[in-house]
């Protein structure tokens, strides 16, 4: 069974269940009664390989259930110290039968009395699962083959690969991502950390390439798009060379520049 067959599955399970509701969490589908979260649904989540779900559960079940079979159930990160189960659903042996009455222990846990006075028969069918964000798997793949090919030709440099993410390091430190449907936005990308300020100048005067990306913003990176139609590659390889000496220590800096860092607008 692949992801998007786990999904519809675990969707339709869900919104069977009276007052649930569908939505995204940082990209990912999850589900709430009365804005209650009762369970998520993971998809190689920071590259884990696990297809399946985050079920709120207790501490104690949690631990009965890791400890019973560790190859379906385990601690997911996050919500795993708050009791949370991370339960594996990719596999032929799944067990559906088991997995609903463990949702449905979830969905009681959070929904209010006035919700679960009915007990938790199905009120109707669930609509159609809504398509999942996703990206175009061969342009992500050839944009990030690109980019490390740019990134990897600068000195003393290393790549480190989390699901379908990219971190480029100098040594020790990040100067760039590779970004593919980061927290479900859709947009395949490259991060660079620029001068002060400048991550918004840019997004202001181009905003079709460039844009702020979900958390690394504030620590001065700004997202250029590699999904688009043309790519300027040679500004993409310039703006890796300046997040690499903004990055560099200043003696490895001066093996490019002859001089320090240099820093631009």
């Amino acid at each position: 069974m692949n992801a998007d067959e786990v999904y519809e599955r675990v969707y339709r399970m869900a919104l069977g269940f009276p007052g649930a509701e569908h939505k995204l969490s940082h990209g990912a589908p999850s589900f709430h009664v009365r804005g209650k979260m009762f369970l998520n649904f993971v998809d190689d989540h920071h590259g884990d390989g696990r297809v399946g779900v985050w079920c709120k559960a207790t501490i104690a079940d949690q631990k009965r259930l890791v400890a019973q079979n560790p190859q379906r159930f385990y601690v997911p990160p996050y919500v795993g110290v708050k009791g949370w189960v991370g339960v594996q659903l990719d596999r032929a042996n799944a067990d559906w039968i088991e997995l609903s009455i463990l949702v449905e222990e979830a969905w009681a846990s959070v929904a209010p009395k006035s919700v679960t006075r009915g007990g938790a028969a199905i009120a109707k069918p669930a609509p159609p699962p809504p398509k999942r964000p996703t990206t175009d798997a061969k342009v992500a793949q050839a944009a990030r083959e690109k980019l490390s090919a740019v990134c990897l030709a600068l000195p003393e440099t290393s790549c480190e690969r989390s699901g379908s993410h990219a971190t480029y390091y100098v040594r020790k430190k990040v100067f760039a991502y590779f970004l593919d449907n980061h927290h479900g936005d859709e947009i395949v990308a490259a991060a660079f950390k620029v001068p002060k300020g400048g991550n918004r100048k840019l997004v202001k005067a181009e905003p079709k390439r460039f844009y702020l990306p979900q958390y690394l913003h504030g620590a001065g990176y700004v997202g250029m798009r590699l999904d688009s139609k043309k790519v300027d590659w040679a500004e993409v390889a310039e703006r890796a060379r300046e997040s690499w000496l903004l990055s560099a220590p200043a003696t490895l800096a001066r093996t490019l520049t002859g001089t320090g860092r240099r820093r631009k607008s």
